[in-house]
């Protein structure tokens, strides 16, 4: 399960280095454009952290990392791309305690090669510009978003690569399309969101709205459940974003 129990393209110049590690290891040149967001969602009364992204790049690369935390667990989900936009190496580190599992991967040609310790490692075909993600992860919503063509418009698919270092590697398809507009009022002004459907891995569907520059600002499960704290928003939107809902 992926939550609670589990749109311009990302010019792919805005994914990010990830942590250390020899598969994924970020390049020695410092990062020329660091973004970091942070969601978060309803628990009784108040809202918690769910997970922060952060996306950087370089002249030679770009990656993403994702770290989601659940109570004592924590996920962190970090990819790597070279300057044409091509993945080379991936990553999942799940953290519970003391205890932490390790997978990683690196991309040549056309397939990634996953290690696990203590395991054989693994080669499964992955596609050029495939986004990695987890569970509990939201790196594919996130880059669904920024990496949708507007001016195309339409159902858009991208394929994933799906990492875990307990759970068998994944290869899902990922789809989002367009359904409208919405306009909040956030700091004074009206911001215009994009309003979409995605279809995530098991072919879960969700509701999201997001900017101008594809930029995630609410997700929420469909079938939408009034009442329901199954959702999150982007850390300063609390207010700004309570009120929209899937039409």
């Amino acid at each position: 399960m992926r939550f609670l129990t589990s749109c311009l393209p990302l010019a792919l110049a805005v994914l990010a280095q990830p942590a250390d590690d020899v598969s994924c290891a970020p390049s020695r040149e410092p990062a020329t454009d660091v973004e970091t967001v942070r969601y978060v969602r309803p628990s009784e009364r108040a809202f918690v952290p769910e997970s922060e992204i952060t996306v950087k790049k370089s002249k030679t690369g770009l990656s993403v990392e994702c770290v989601t935390e659940r109570g004592k667990s924590k996920l962190i989900v970090s990819s790597r791309y070279d300057d044409r936009g091509r993945l080379t190496a991936a990553k999942a580190t799940l953290v519970n305690g003391d205890k932490q599992d390790v997978l990683s991967a690196t991309v040549a040609e056309g397939k990634a090669t996953i290690r696990r310790e203590g395991q054989p490692a693994q080669e499964v075909d992955v596609a050029p510009d495939a986004i990695v993600t987890s569970a509990p992860d939201w790196t594919d919503a996130f880059l669904l978003c920024r990496r949708y063509d507007r001016k195309a418009g339409g159902k858009q698919s991208f394929p994933g690569l799906w990492i875990h270092p307990e759970q068998a590697t994944q290869l899902p398809k990922f789809a989002i399309e367009r359904t409208g507009q919405d306009t909040i009022d956030h700091a004074g002004k009206e911001l215009k969101l994009d309003r979409c459907t995605i279809w995530l891995r098991g072919n879960r569907t969700y509701a999201t709205w997001a900017d101008e520059q594809g930029r995630l600002i609410k997700l929420v499960p469909l079938p939408y459940k009034e009442g329901a704290e199954n959702w999150i928003v982007l850390e300063g939107y609390e207010k700004s974003a309570s009120g929209l809902r899937p039409r």
